[in-house]
């Protein structure tokens, strides 16, 4: 005789990322020289750069929905900017989602050069408090999709803030 047991469905809800410095625009990825934006994006000519200044024309990385960095991260992916796991990322946006787990709170803004730092903080925090996590393949994977999150959002902030003439790269092999 088979016993079945019906529970109720688990909800997969989920607020958004509660951002705790909603203000801040600068940390330990801020990048200061178009030379250094362009490595990170692998960015190799100034057409190259143009594109990517089109594609984010108008974008204010401390105040953008999850739509905008979705359009974004998917494009910078198809393009081999960035890789498969920051991509990710970028598509989770803040995370909020319905009880059925899809995704919720798609137009609000939010700071993701902020948030970006902060989640990549709070995964070496729980870490720390949990050192056999850190050895796991899936924490090494989390910790260099955050890494590569905040390396490309604050390149991408670099250019979406540059002028035009200050883009001299040096191409050289």
């Amino acid at each position: 005789m088979d016993v079945i047991i019906r529970t109720p469905a688990l909800s997969m809800q989920a607020d958004a990322y509660v951002i705790k410095n909603p203000y801040e625009t600068k940390n330990s990825h801020t990048i200061t020289k178009a030379s250094d934006a362009a490595d990170v994006l692998n960015l190799t000519s100034e057409s190259e750069i143009e594109a990517l200044k089109e594609l984010i024309k108008g974008c204010d990385f401390t105040s953008i929905s999850t739509n905008q960095l979705a359009r974004i991260g998917s494009r910078l992916s198809e393009l081999d900017l960035i890789d498969e796991h920051v991509a990710c990322a970028f598509i989770s946006g803040n995370m909020a989602t319905d009880k059925n787990g899809h995704q919720t709170e798609k137009d609000a803004k939010y700071n993701a050069i902020a948030m970006f730092n902060q989640m990549l903080g709070d995964n070496k925090a729980y870490a720390r408090e949990w050192p056999m996590y850190a050895h796991q393949e899936s924490f090494k994977i989390v910790t260099r999709m955050l890494l590569g999150a905040n390396q490309a959002i604050n390149a991408l902030s670099y250019f979406a803030n540059s002028s035009g003439n200050d883009l001299f790269i040096s191409i050289q092999a």
